[in-house]
C-alpha cells in the first residue's frame, strides 16, 4: 500500500497542476527559480479574513521517513516586514489603491482582520502579496530537481496542528506552457517625446496529453515496484534515480502550471540608438481589447528621432520565464516631423531614364527608398528599393522604344510604426537615347547530325532586340542569312552546304532602334556530312614473277578532294572483300604479293576523300593464272670428250636431292630442238654416245628425273667437233 500511495501521489504532482488545483487539495506546491512556492489555493481562501490562521509547512524528501518544518504562513509582523516581502514600489502601489497615507494607516488595515476578496486583486497578481497576507511561503531551501512531499498544517487555538494539505512536488522549476505565449509586435507609434509599442498576445492552444500521461504513469509504476523496500516501507534509491530520469526525460510534458492569460506577465526590456544594454522598462499583464485579442502595450519615453528597441519575456505567477520575443524596433517621431521626398527630376540618357531628388538625412526611422513604376494604363509596380543614402536611380528598363513611363518616389519606414508618406513624388519620362550594340562574343559552332549549331554571347545590354547569322566561304565574304533571330543560339539546316569547303560564321546585334553592332569574331566549319566522287571505272591487271600488278585510271587527276584509294580483294569461295592494304594508297597501282598462281581473285578499288569518306566501288575483275608445274634445277658443268668410238658425256657426279637417273639430249647446231639419246640410272655420271659421224659438229645437253618423274628443266648446253678417226 506505501508503494501505491508514492505511486497515487507522484502521479497527482506529475500529470497535471492545473488538475490538481480543481481537485480536493486546499494548497498547491509550485517550483520556481527561486525555489518552491507553497500557496492556499483562491477557492480555500476566498471566505477567510487576514491574520485569522496560522498554517506550518513541512517537508521532505521522497526517500525520507520523516518531515521537518520548514516554515510557516503568517500576515506580516509590521510594516517592515510588509516592505521586505512585497518590496516597496509595490506597497506603494497597494496603499495607492488603497488611498492609505503612511505605515500607520496600512497597518491598521491589516490588523483589522480585512476580508481576502478585498486584498485579492494583488494577491493573485503578486505572489508577494499572498506571503505577506499569509497564504503563501517560499521554500527557498529546496533543491532542483529532487522529488519533495509537502504537509500544510492550520495551527489551531489551543497550538494543536490540523493537516490542511498534502503536497508532492517535482522541483523542475521550467513552465513550457509559457514557451507557447507568443508575443508578437503589431503595432508602434510615435509621438514627439515617446514611442508605445503593442504587442499581440498568442496563447497557446489546449492540447489533450492524457494518454502520453497515462503512460508516464506506468513508468514511474514500474519503475518504483522494482526497487522498492518492502521493510522498510521506503522508496530505493536506486528507484528514485529512475524516477528522476523518467521526469527529466519528459519535463515538457510533466511540468504543468496554472498559466493563463490574466496571471501571465511581461517583463518589457528598452535600448536606445544603438546600445548594447538591455533596461527593465516595466512589468504588465496584456489586456483583451473588444475583438477579444490580448494586447500588451508599453511606453518608452526619449527624445525626438531616438531609435528604441524593446524585447518582451513572458512569466508566470512565480517568475518561470518563457522565450524571449524577437527584437521590435520603432522611433520616437510622427508623420508630422519627418522629412519627404517632395519631388523628383527624370533625364533622358543613353538607354536609360535617370531620377534625382534631395538626399534624405541620416534618420533612423527610414527603412529605404521606394521606386515604383507605371506605362500607359497599368497600375505601378515597384521597381527597386534602394538604400537611404540613395538620391539617384537609373532605370535601363526603358523599352519599347517611346514609351512614356511614369515613376512614383518616396521613403519607407520601418515596419509596424505608423510613419508613411501618403503620395509619392512623381515624374513622366521616356527614352529615346540608345546606345550602338556591342558585337556579341564567344561564338561557337558544332555539328548538330549535319547541320552546323551556332551559339554565342552578348553584353547585358536592355536595349538589344535581334541578331543577324552571316556565312561565307571566308572571313571577307559572308553575307547575312537569317534575320531577327531572338535567342542567343541558331541552327543552320542549309542543305547544301558541302564537307567539300570550310565556311565562316559571324553574327551582328540589332538594338531596338534597328541600329547594328559590327560582326562578332567569326568561327569556322566544315559539314561533317559525306561528300560523292567518281570511282575508278576499271583495273587493269599482269601476273609477273607470281605477283598481279593492278593499276587503275587515277581520277584524282579531275577532282582534287579524292585524297587516295582503298583496293580490296575477294578470294574465291569467300563471303566478304577485305582491304590487302593498311594505309591509304597514293598512287593509282598496287602490287599484290600475297598473289598465288592457280587461285581466282576478284579485286575492287574505290576512293577515298580527304576526309576519309569512301567512294562507291568500281566494277569487279577476276584475276586467275594457271598454277606452275613443280619445277626442278637443271645440270650444269657438262664435259664433252671424243673416243675412238664414241663421244663420252659426263656431268658432275654431286647429286642434290632426290634423283632418279638423267638423260642425254643431242641436236645438230642448225636443230632447234633436242633429241633424246640415252638415259642413266641415278648414281651414273657419264654416257657414251656411239652413234656419231666423223667431221660434224654435235651440241648435247642433260637433265635429270627425280622420284616424281619430274624432269629438270635445260640449264646448259655443250657442243664438239667429232673429228675423223685415222686408221
Amino acid at each position: 500500500m506505501k508503494k501505491l500511495y508514492y505511486l497515487y501521489i507522484l502521479l497527482a504532482s506529475s500529470l497535471s497542476l492545473i488538475s490538481q488545483a480543481q481537485s480536493q487539495e486546499v494548497a498547491m506546491a509550485l517550483p520556481s527559480p527561486k525555489g518552491v512556492y507553497i500557496r492556499l489555493n483562491t477557492d480555500y481562501i476566498s471566505g477567510t479574513t487576514l491574520g485569522k490562521s496560522k498554517y506550518v509547512i513541512k517537508r521532505k524528501k521522497i526517500t525520507e521517513s520523516t518531515s521537518k518544518i520548514v516554515g510557516q504562513m503568517q500576515l506580516a509582523r509590521d510594516y517592515n516586514d510588509f516592505i521586505r516581502m512585497v518590496g516597496r514600489k509595490s506597497l506603494k502601489d497597494f496603499e495607492k489603491m488603497k488611498k492609505f497615507y503612511g505605515a500607520s494607516e496600512t497597518m491598521a488595515f491589516l490588523y483589522s482582520s480585512p476580508s481576502y476578496k478585498s486584498v485579492a486583486a494583488f494577491s493573485e497578481l503578486k505572489i508577494e502579496f499572498l506571503q505577506a497576507f499569509g497564504f503563501a511561503f517560499l521554500d527557498s531551501t529546496a533543491q532542483k530537481n529532487e522529488l519533495y512531499d509537502y504537509e500544510v498544517a492550520e495551527v489551531l487555538d489551543n497550538k494543536q496542528e490540523k493537516r490542511i494539505s498534502t503536497l508532492n512536488v517535482f522541483n523542475n522549476p521550467k513552465n513550457f506552457a509559457l514557451k507557447q505565449y507568443s508575443p508578437q509586435i503589431n503595432k508602434i507609434i510615435g509621438t514627439d517625446s515617446s514611442v508605445i509599442f503593442e504587442w499581440k498576445i498568442t496563447s497557446p492552444a489546449y492540447v489533450d496529453n492524457s494518454a502520453a500521461s497515462v503512460k508516464l504513469g506506468e513508468q514511474i509504476e514500474q519503475a518504483f515496484l522494482a526497487k522498492s523496500n518492502q521493510s522498510t516501507q521506503r522508496i530505493d534509491e536506486s528507484a528514485y534515480a529512475n524516477v528522476k530520469k523518467i521526469y527529466l526525460e519528459n519535463e515538457s510534458l510533466l511540468s504543468i502550471y496554472p498559466t493563463d492569460d490574466f496571471t501571465t506577465r511581461y517583463s518589457v526590456y528598452f535600448r536606445k540608438n544603438g546600445s548594447t544594454q538591455w533596461q527593465f522598462l516595466e512589468k504588465n499583464v496584456a489586456n483583451s481589447n473588444s475583438t477579444g485579442s490580448y494586447i500588451l502595450t508599453a511606453r518608452v519615453l526619449g527624445k525626438r528621432d531616438d531609435l528604441v528597441e524593446t524585447i518582451v519575456i513572458p512569466e508566470d505567477f512565480v517568475y518561470n520565464t518563457g522565450d524571449t520575443s524577437k527584437i521590435a524596433r520603432g522611433v520616437i517621431a510622427h508623420n508630422g516631423s519627418v522629412e519627404l521626398i517632395y519631388g523628383v527630376k527624370s533625364t533622358d540618357s543613353t538607354n536609360a531614364i535617370i531620377l534625382q531628388w534631395k538626399k534624405l538625412a541620416d534618420k533612423p526611422y527610414y527603412a529605404g527608398i521606394e521606386i515604383a513604376k507605371s506605362a500607359g494604363n497599368e497600375e505601378p509596380k515597384v521597381i527597386q528599393i534602394l538604400p537611404i543614402t540613395a538620391s539617384k536611380f537609373v532605370d535601363t528598363d526603358v523599352f519599347p522604344a517611346g514609351q512614356m513611363f511614369k515613376y512614383f518616389v518616396r521613403p519607407i519606414f520601418i515596419p509596424f510604426q505608423e510613419l508613411k508618406q501618403e503620395i509619392p513624388a512623381t515624374t513622366t519620362m521616356t527614352c529615346g537615347k540608345f546606345s550602338k550594340p556591342t558585337p556579341p562574343f564567344n561564338l561557337s559552332v558544332k555539328a548538330d547530325g549535319s547541320n552546323a549549331k551556332l551559339k554565342w554571347e552578348v553584353a547585358d545590354e536592355k536595349a538589344g532586340h535581334s541578331y543577324f547569322v552571316y556565312r561565307g566561304t571566308s572571313p571577307k565574304n559572308m553575307i547575312p542569312i537569317r534575320s531577327a533571330v531572338k535567342e542567343k543560339a541558331y541552327l543552320d539546316t542549309t542543305s547544301y552546304l558541302t564537307g567539300r569547303t570550310t565556311y565562316y560564321y559571324a553574327i551582328m546585334a540589332v538594338n531596338v532602334t534597328q541600329d547594328t553592332s559590327d560582326l562578332s569574331p567569326y568561327v569556322m566549319y566544315t559539314p561533317t556530312k559525306p561528300e560523292s566522287v567518281q570511282s575508278p571505272s576499271n583495273i587493269g591487271f599482269e601476273v609477273i614473277n607470281e605477283k598481279a600488278h593492278l593499276s587503275w585510271n587515277d581520277v584524282r587527276l579531275n577532282d582534287d578532294y579524292i585524297g587516295g584509294y582503298v583496293l580490296q580483294r575477294k578470294k574465291k569461295g569467300d563471303t566478304s572483300f577485305k582491304n590487302i592494304h593498311s594505309m591509304i594508297l597514293s598512287t593509282s597501282n598496287f602490287v599484290d604479293e600475297s598473289f598465288e598462281l592457280g587461285d581466282s581473285y576478284l579485286y575492287r578499288v574505290a576512293s577515298v576523300t580527304i576526309k576519309g569518306d569512301t567512294s562507291y566501288f568500281s566494277p569487279e575483275v577476276t584475276v586467275q593464272t594457271p598454277k606452275l608445274k613443280k619445277q626442278i634445277d637443271g645440270i650444269s658443268g657438262i664435259g664433252l670428250s671424243n673416243l675412238s668410238e664414241s663421244i663420252k658425256v659426263s656431268w658432275p657426279s654431286v647429286e642434290i636431292g632426290t634423283v632418279k637417273g638423267y638423260k642425254v639430249y643431242r641436236k645438230l647446231p642448225t636443230e632447234i630442238n633436242f633429241k633424246l639419246i640415252g638415259s642413266v640410272a641415278g648414281g651414273n655420271f657419264e654416257f657414251q654416245d656411239k652413234n656419231v659421224k666423223s667431221d660434224i659438229v654435235y651440241v648435247y645437253t642433260v637433265t635429270k628425273i627425280d622420284e616424281s618423274n619430274t624432269e629438270s628443266t635445260v640449264q646448259e648446253r655443250k657442243s664438239i667437233y667429232r673429228e675423223k678417226v685415222r686408221k
